[in-house]
């Protein structure tokens, strides 16, 4: 009966590690560890901190098979329970323990209960496969220590005891007549079995096996460390040390094999103990995390003193991970069978979803066979990426997690209940349901995380079979099997199947966001491959331009052009020079150079060098020739004529062979991927058809699985060759799809600039509208209070300064925001000369410092305007600034700054280093800014916006005679001013 309860009932090992586990639970440990341990015995060691048990308690309900009922009557003493909250009792039957003989045949067991002495055993389960003896019979030694370290020298004893039962001793002769001679049978039994199996090789009896495991093991300290009481961290708990293990432990300390059953034994055991806790209770919600199992578990294999961590409460999923999942079914079943709860479906939520219970049904009340309420929660999603309405990222993610933590699984109180959520067992038939149609069913057992949560008080009636291979096959178990398939059902028609109207309705549009993405991305890979090879042309030409500059330089030096052979001699040169300059194109700019900017500026130097270079040696070469007075002007032409067609015949034939080499290349790429698609179809039905040959899939479901086969594959082909023959015509049409694609990206570039830019400005002007509120009252105040100084003091600098200050601020906020703000500003005529001084006075200490020279013509300082002050001065004390800075930042013998009037416009010019042609578009734009400190890209946009207040305009001055200086020239144009 032992024998039978234990070792042979257990459905299989990792389910016998799950009883343990459960076992430690009653014992009220908060976490229970199995470490696994390489050697030439290896062992395992099953660890808790839960209440332990006192020597008494393990000879009285320990070793009494059934007890398990009986004691969990009466709730457990407060101080057994380490501050836990009463658990429910997972065990029922008291026969838990004795699945530990699953995990291999020699146990040594060790209990510490608090303030009571550690408690050790030895057994061989092996001992109990002998039917000959009687229970009395066997003998199973247990001893006592106060101190750890006791067990080492306890244990030589316990092996001698144990050994008793295979060979008795001299203290009791009765007993060692009847062991030995019950061996003694029992050996010749087996024996005589295996001849008549036909066994061959050499026999090894049964005691035999059982004396060399217990001479042969070697427990050590290095084995029981992990023990939290070994350790010092708890005061109480239990050990279990299993030696000659089980295949399923032992292969965990072994490296990957090419074993196929050993490789399925170890991902069935990561299924069956990986999720042991309830991994779907929100662990930030307080009262679920009080109501939790308040427990942790682990299991870990050492190899050459290396852990690998198999499996933890930690390592698995959270609800956290899953939450954010496209399809989600929460909600709780009620005992009349009715699902109340939400459903979100393609990322979109809907609340107040009722499933009622099936019509056919007729749920038992009775209290014997009725089921209770219980809770679901089941995530899912799109698995064809086409779609999915999760990011490319996060699809992978869930894709990888699936893998690894998918099924659908049943909880008890937190605890998980065997087998459900592995992928042998399919007990709501949902794998079944499939094979009819896939499309309509949806649900897929390893593609949705699940579960549903049930508790003992409220489902009294689903109880454990005894071999814990699911739940009784009772009627409440058919009618919560029958409920869960019916809801399965229904959310599959109503919201995520091919039936449900809401798919037909969100499909198009998710898979028309789906190819927007697959052309983002491949505008990326395209942008990507712009910069690429701009940088690495950038930096395998810029050295050879810069050399070709030099050339063409020193060659218009020496040149002659005394004589016809000279000049054609020049025209050949000139020819050369620019069929090299051709081979110097780098590819359209990226928009934002980086790093590259410094590098970009300098080669573009160097190739308008060049260009002008070649522009002065044509025009020479053209002067000569209007100066000579050839032999034969014909002859001369004609030579010339052959001298451009060879130039244009070998950049043709470069072309050719550049075409040709990919051509050839892209056929046979081409060829290679239609002969892989033209094979995948076969390829994918060939188990299809072996099914249905075996009779173990139906004609019909065949034939739906081919349609659906087909149909994917048709879309994926479709979405492979329909945009190639597009660019294939376009390229007939001789349509340059890079130029296409490069000013689309260039153009999109923009736009999310643009897009970030006004983003940008509905949050300035939103805080404008909050302060230009505030400064409403505040002017008031200010106003009110300058009034009420006297005449004198009004009349001061100092309070024409305040004046003015707020002056400014009113009008800028005037301009950005519709606010009727306090303050009367002033317009009055203004002269150069004072504009001059104002921004001296502002800039003097900086100036100095600098040593910039800031100077105002004649012809500006008699300038006149009739304009509000506080409108004009921020664009001149904005316009000096910049120049002020880039000034500051260029090393240079003579800094200068020019305030001047040229063909009735005022320029403001410097020598600094001026603006790249690239950057002109861009300077008057909001946020726009090449500082590299203390830039908002603001201040030129202001100066525009309040200049074009006034009705004036402001451009910058890219050449002819408005650029008075080599460095930076704005232009303003002024409506209305007097220039003397």
């Amino acid at each position: 009966t032992v024998d039978h309860l234990g070792r042979e009932q257990i459905a299989d090992c990792p389910t016998a590690v799950s009883e343990l586990w459960k076992n430690a639970y009653d014992a009220y440990a908060r976490r229970v560890d199995l470490h696994i341990f390489d050697g030439d015995v290896p062992v395992a060691g099953v660890f808790d901190d839960g209440h332990g048990m006192s020597r008494d308690e393990f000879v009285e309900k320990w070793l009494v098979v059934g007890t398990e009922t009986k004691a969990g009557m009466k709730p457990l003493p407060k101080e057994d329970r380490g501050g836990l909250r009463i658990r429910p009792k997972q065990g029922q039957k008291g026969i838990g323990r004795l699945s530990s003989a699953n995990l291999g045949p020699l146990l040594l067991l060790v209990s510490k209960r608090k303030d009571h002495k550690f408690v050790a055993s030895l057994i061989d389960w092996r001992l109990f496969e002998n039917p000959l003896l009687i229970l009395s019979d066997i003998r199973v030694p247990v001893v006592e220590f106060q101190k750890k370290e006791g067990l080492f020298v306890a244990l030589p004893q316990l092996f001698e005891q144990l050994m008793n039962n295979l060979w008795g001793s001299d203290a009791d002769k009765d007993h060692r007549d009847r062991v030995t001679a019950a061996w003694k049978a029992y050996d010749e039994l087996v024996r005589e079995q295996e001849k008549k199996e036909g066994g061959s090789g050499k026999f090894e009896s049964p005691s035999e096996k059982i004396a060399a495991t217990i001479i042969g093991s070697a427990f050590e300290e290095s084995h029981i460390k992990k023990w939290p009481v070994w350790s010092e961290q708890s005061e109480n708990g239990t050990a279990l040390l299993i030696s000659n293990l089980h295949f399923d432990l032992e292969i965990q300390v072994r490296g990957r094999m090419d074993d196929s059953a050993a490789n399925a034994s170890r991902d069935k055991f990561f299924q069956t103990l990986s999720s042991f806790v309830d991994p779907f209770i929100d662990p930030t919600a307080a009262i679920q995390s009080k109501n939790g199992p308040q427990f942790d578990y682990s299991v870990t294999a050492w190899k050459n003193d290396v852990a690998k961590l198999i499996t933890s409460k930690d390592k698995d999923f959270n609800l956290s991970e899953i939450e954010s999942m496209e399809h989600i079914l929460s909600g709780k079943i009620d005992e009349e069978g009715v699902f109340r709860g939400r459903v979100k479906a393609f990322g979109e939520w809907h609340d107040n979803i009722e499933i009622v219970s099936p019509a056919d049904l007729d749920l038992p009340t009775r209290s014997d066979s009725r089921v209770g309420p219980a809770e679901l929660y089941i995530a899912a999603m799109e698995w064809d990426a086409k779609n999915t309405t999760h990011t490319k990222d996060e699809f992978s993610h869930f894709k990888e997690l699936a893998e690894r933590y998918a099924g659908f699984m049943v909880f008890r109180d937190g605890l998980r209940v065997m087998p459900y959520g592995r992928v042998d067992n399919d007990f709501f038939e949902i794998e079944y349901r499939r094979s009819k149609n896939a499309g309509r069913e949806f649900w897929n057992h390893r593609q949705m995380f699940g579960r549903i949560a049930i508790s003992r008080i409220d489902n009294p009636n689903l109880r454990d079979k005894a071999g814990r291979e699911g739940f009784l096959d009772n009627r409440a178990n058919k009618a919560l099997k029958e409920l869960i398939s019916n809801i399965l059902m229904q959310s599959a028609r109503r919201f995520f199947g091919s039936a449900s109207e809401l798919r037909q309705e969100l499909l198009p549009e998710i898979q028309a966001d789906y190819k927007k993405q697959l052309a983002a991305e491949d505008i990326n890979k395209m942008r990507a491959k712009q910069r690429k090879d701009f940088k690495k042309n950038l930096k395998a030409k810029a050295p050879a331009l810069a050399k070709l500059a030099i050339t063409v330089s020193r060659t218009i030096e020496n040149v002659e052009w005394n004589s016809e052979e000279q000049v054609e001699l020049a025209q050949e040169q000139l020819l050369e020079y620019r069929d090299e300059l051709s081979k110097f194109g780098l590819g359209s700019a990226p928009a934002n150079l980086g790093v590259m900017e410094d590098d970009y500026k300098s080669y573009r130097a160097d190739a308008t060098t060049v260009s002008s270079a070649l522009t002065e040696l044509y025009e020479k070469t053209q002067s000569a020739l209007e100066n000579l007075n050839p032999k034969s002007p014909r002859e001369m032409a004609e030579r010339h004529v052959r001298r451009n067609a060879a130039q244009l015949h070998h950049r043709i034939v470069v072309w050719k062979r550049t075409i040709g080499s990919l051509q050839t290349s892209e056929f046979s790429r081409v060829k290679e991927l239609i002969d892989q698609r033209n094979k995948i179809f076969d390829q994918k039905m060939i188990p299809v058809l072996d099914q249905v040959e075996n009779g173990k899939m139906r004609l019909s479901a065949a034939f739906k699985l081919m349609e659906s086969v087909r149909g994917n594959l048709d879309q994926e082909n479709e979405n492979l060759f329909e945009p190639y023959i597009g660019a294939l015509e376009s390229l007939q049409e001789s349509i340059d799809l890079e130029s296409v694609a490069i000013f689309g990206m260039e153009e999109a570039a923009e736009l999310r600039q643009e897009v970030d830019r006004l983003n940008s400005l509905a949050q300035l002007g939103i805080a404008v509208e909050i302060v230009g509120h505030e400064l409403e009252s505040y002017g008031e105040m200010i106003g009110a209070g300058i009034g009420q100084l006297s005449e004198k003091v009004q009349a001061t600098d100092a309070v024409a300064s305040i004046q003015l200050g707020f002056e400014g601020i009113t009008d800028q906020l005037r301009f950005l925001s519709p606010l009727k703000l306090s303050g009367h500003s002033t317009q009055r005529w203004m002269t150069g000369a004072e504009i001059h001084e104002y921004v001296y006075k502002f800039f003097e200490s900086s100036l100095k410092e600098n040593e910039i020279s800031f100077e105002a013509s004649d012809a500006f300082r008699t300038m006149k305007l009739f304009e509000h002050p506080s409108r004009l001065f921020p664009v001149f004390v904005n316009l000096i600034n910049n120049s002020r800075y880039w000034l500051a930042n260029q090393v240079t013998d003579e800094r200068k700054i020019l305030l001047d009037v040229k063909d009735g416009k005022v320029v403001i010019a410097d020598n600094g280093p001026g603006v790249d042609e690239d950057d002109v578009k861009s300077l008057f734009t909001l946020f726009f800014t090449r500082k590299r400190r203390g830039g908002r890209g603001v201040g030129l946009y202001l100066c525009r916006a309040n200049l074009t207040a006034g009705g004036h305009k402001i451009e910058f001055a890219k050449n002819g005679n408005l650029r008075l200086l080599p460095g930076a020239n704005f232009v303003i144009d002024f409506r209305g001013a007097e220039y003397d």
